[in-house]
């Protein structure tokens, strides 16, 4: 294998996302007990700081797990055993929601369409109509992956015109990149993942409930999952369970690194980020996979036909450090997605972009070597 010189690792895919150095070196803190005033006092205080990016009636609960971990938290802590329940399904992560409930017990309906295409309102209406009992409505606000973000604002009001159903939201690929105000937007649980907008590695899982959430906790037997018995310990900083302290130790400092740009900063820097991805992948002629609604997290692009992309990804690993993510399921090979999420600046991009270039270079796609990242740098110029 050649060796190339000072390769640096470089992370591009939607998580995990670069940590901030301030939050690799506060994990360095190991002597930490968690039963103390003084971690009790930092946990209290990371919750206030998360609250932002919520808006919900009370701080967001802090729990030591992955994404997925939270979801299975809202899917038992808000329905019962043979409850009517819809998921909506454009990719990966919304089968998801269908698998834990069926696994559940739910009375599953799946509202499956197109990956890369966005839900159709009126269908979400025609199958509450149908469906008059349905409980909660399951869905994405990000699907990770196609790259597409869903209008939660615009689906949240067609489940309310049409139901009683309670609206539960994964943003585990969302938050930060977009902002979901639960009190504005009538989401009654809003979930997410430390490894993704927050910027620090895979382990802790944040959830929020409306007070229609709060009134409607089910009667299902739970034990590590169970969100009333968290509410109660962690408005005093306490977990039910022994809590990851060393990722609440590097927490802290991501959220005050956010906290400069504050929740409509960080949702306008993803944006100008998002538009200049895209303006690359026109210009090195390659389509976006998402047909609308594209994510302001991620970028997923089609690749050139016949385009081995198992072989980009590694080439580009390989030579530049550079980690992007591939298509899943039957995407595999089929496009590359390429994050700019979390605390990641304009520079972090170009450099991105630049490696994808390069290894589209490589592989044999003709175009203009340097096309994308002359897009890229107009656009963010452009944008101020």
């Amino acid at each position: 294998m050649e060796n190339y010189a000072f390769v640096k690792d470089r992370l591009y895919c939607p998580g995990p996302t670069p940590v901030p150095h301030a939050s690799a070196v506060a994990a360095l803190q190991t002597s930490v007990y968690h039963r103390t005033d003084l971690f009790r006092e930092k946990f209290l205080y990371a919750r206030k700081m998360l609250h932002p990016y919520f808006k919900s009636p009370e701080a967001p609960l802090i729990l030591s797990c992955s994404g997925t971990g939270a979801m299975e938290a809202a899917l038992v802590n808000l329905t019962n055993a043979g409850d009517k329940v819809l998921c909506l399904n454009g990719g990966k992560f919304g089968e998801r929601w269908g698998k834990l409930a069926r696994a559940y017990g739910c009375d599953t309906i799946i509202y499956e369409f197109p990956w890369g295409e966005s839900p159709d309102l009126q269908k979400i209406s025609a199958l509450l109509s149908a469906h008059p009992d349905v409980k909660a409505v399951f869905f994405q606000a990000n699907e990770t992956s196609t790259g597409v973000a869903y209008p939660v604002r615009e689906i949240a009001s067609v489940i309310a015109a049409n139901s009683k159903a309670l609206i539960i939201v994964d943003a585990i690929s969302a938050l930060v990149a977009h902002a979901l105000p639960m009190d504005e937007i009538s989401i009654d649980c809003l979930l997410t993942g430390s490894q993704k907008g927050f910027g620090i590695p895979p382990g802790l899982a944040f959830i929020a409930l409306s007070n229609r959430g709060w009134d409607s906790l089910s009667s299902r037997p739970r034990f590590y999952f169970d969100l009333r018995k968290e509410r109660e310990g962690q408005v005093k900083g306490e977990t039910a369970w022994t809590p990851a302290t060393t990722l609440i130790e590097s927490l802290i400092p991501s959220l005050e690194l956010l906290g400069e740009q504050g929740v409509d900063g960080c949702d306008a820097h993803h944006k100008r980020l998002s538009l200049a991805c895209q303006a690359a992948a026109k210009a090195m002629g390659l389509s976006l996979f998402s047909k609308s609604h594209h994510s302001q997290a991620l970028t997923a692009i089609e690749l050139p036909a016949g385009m081995d992309g198992s072989k980009l990804l590694k080439y580009c690993r390989t030579r530049f450090g550079t980690v992007f993510a591939g298509g899943q399921d039957h995407l595999k090979g089929k496009i590359v997605r390429l994050a700019h999420l979390g605390v990641v600046d304009e520079l972090d991009l170009i450099g991105g972009i630049a490696a994808l270039e390069m290894g589209l270079h490589k592989l044999g796609h003709s175009f203009p070597l340097g096309a994308g990242v002359a897009a890229a740098m107009t656009a963010l110029n452009a944008a101020g």
